[in-house]
């Protein structure tokens, strides 16, 4: 019996168990892996392709190869995963593959059967998702994001040498039907404790939703519950129905891909310059800005680094709505406002706007490129390929971006848009209600800029498998 719309939004207490996945069997056996929980290997390889003209059938027949060869259902990710923690033997590459809208068009694929998300379909290029979201103009775009892309390959291993080989393999299969048009290397990139990090030096990936059984259980042994925060999420904030999958239950997931370059120098400058004005240490004025410290305490539960294994993802602003302790304007504070919209005046009430703002959760697949070494700081060529799934990117994606973290009305008047990844126009203040001298300025474009990027979708197996058997309309 095919999973209902109610199956989607109610997730079992526990979440979905891969081992003995019940009603959920086919739809993980379908879905592509990397989707309810990150592939978890060191290094990636990220192709964006053309296809060439004419080709469409053998483009077809080679979409239908990779998937049966490379591709990985969420269930064997489970599999595989198992097989690590009990003989920590690695599973080896890992592949997924995506398509544009561009992409389902060159394919021939009948329009009602193209996924029907708005921004996805007119793509990120488009004049007004461009001026909504706030980015440059395309013609400052990094000029392999400036072509039309049809589909990107993603491939991974812990084993980078074996990686290279793969994609080498893969680029020269590849030549006959399609062209490069960019490719970005990314890695994971780890402090002195090993924890994952991004480029400016703090935790990364704290506050995922969660969907897998054995990811909710550590959460709730490992972080005291869900008493003040509660991670786990239901399908419908991630999955969408594939009308193109072979089985009852064919699934996918809107993929944003975004190319976000950081200037690591100019941000400690900053910090440092506001760590002097506001007389407090360096490591706490960088906390005001993103929320939590660089080990990732957060900072409305200290206001010093706690240096715990695993920082907790257990908390609330009930104990700080006035945000004296972390910023409203703080990166974690605008992109995951945890029941802050519950608390102004014109809120239909808490619970309600709680629900709300739970549906706007993303699950984040971010991988670091350029330098490699954390004690660095490089200018340029360096930063973060963000990516992110959804089952709606004006709900979830384009929201947080447009209407929180830009927004410098939000969650109150004035506090200020997100200083990571906001995009107003200009500068911008530290709010006055923070107690900070107006003086103390920061400008956007200046540690974090958008090099390019694009919307696709992760289509079913059933669906890629069978590729060269559908027929292009007409």
């Amino acid at each position: 019996m095919a999973l209902t719309e109610e199956d989607l939004k109610q997730l079992p207490e526990d979440g979905i168990d891969p081992e003995n996945p019940g009603k959920y069997e086919i739809l993980l056996a379908d879905l592509q892996g990397n989707i309810l929980k990150g592939h978890g290997r060191d290094y990636s390889v990220h192709l964006f392709l053309q296809f060439k003209p004419d080709q469409t059938e053998a483009v077809k027949q080679w979409i239908q190869t990779f998937a049966y060869n490379y591709l990985k259902s969420a269930k064997q990710q489970s599999d595989e995963a198992i097989c690590y923690r009990q003989t920590r033997v690695s599973g080896g590459l890992f592949a997924n593959f995506f398509l544009s809208c561009k992409g389902y068009e060159y394919l021939g694929i009948e329009p009602f059967k193209i996924p029907s998300d708005q921004p996805f379909r007119m793509g990120m290029k488009n004049e007004n998702i461009r001026t909504t979201l706030g980015d440059p103009p395309v013609e400052k775009w990094e000029n392999g994001f400036k072509n039309q892309i049809h589909a990107f390959v993603l491939m991974a291993d812990d084993d980078i040498f074996f990686l290279l080989q793969a994609v080498n393999k893969m680029m020269q299969q590849l030549c006959q039907v399609a062209n490069i048009v960019h490719r970005e290397d990314g890695f994971i990139l780890r402090n002195e404790t090993g924890q994952i990090i991004e480029h400016f030096g703090f935790i990364d990936g704290v506050s995922q939703p969660l969907f897998l059984q054995r990811d909710i259980i550590r959460s709730r042994t490992k972080d005291s519950g869900f008493s003040e925060w509660d991670s786990r999420a239901s399908l419908d904030i991630i999955l969408a129905k594939d009308a193109n999958g072979k089985t009852e239950d064919s699934y996918g997931s809107y993929l944003v891909y975004r190319k976000l370059e950081q200037n690591v120098k100019a941000f400690r400058q900053d910090q440092a310059k506001l760590a002097k004005t506001l007389n407090i240490e360096d490591d706490l004025a960088g906390a005001l800005v993103v929320g939590r410290f660089y080990d990732g305490t957060p900072v409305t539960l200290s206001d010093i680094p706690t240096c715990a294994t695993i920082p907790t993802n257990n908390f609330n602003y009930d104990h700080d709505s006035a945000a004296t302790k972390c910023p409203f304007h703080a990166h974690i504070r605008k992109t995951n406002p945890r029941g802050d919209t519950g608390k102004v005046e014109s809120s239909p009430g808490f619970d309600e706007a709680l629900n709300v703002e739970r549906k706007h959760r993303i699950a984040r697949r971010a991988v670091s490129y350029g330098n490699n070494n954390p004690t660095q700081e490089p200018e340029t060529d360096s930063g973060l390929l963000f990516l992110c799934f959804q089952s709606n990117i004006e709900n979830q994606f384009n929201f947080m971006q447009t209407r929180w973290a830009n927004a410098k009305n939000f969650v109150q008047v004035n506090v200020g848009a997100d200083p990571l990844i906001g995009q107003p126009p200009g500068t911008q203040n530290w709010p006055k209600e923070w107690g900070q001298p107006e003086t103390v300025a920061y400008n956007f474009d200046l540690w974090v800029n958008m090099q390019g990027g694009e919307y696709f979708f992760a289509p079913s197996i059933s669906f890629l498998q069978n590729m060269a058997t559908f027929e292009s309309s007409s």
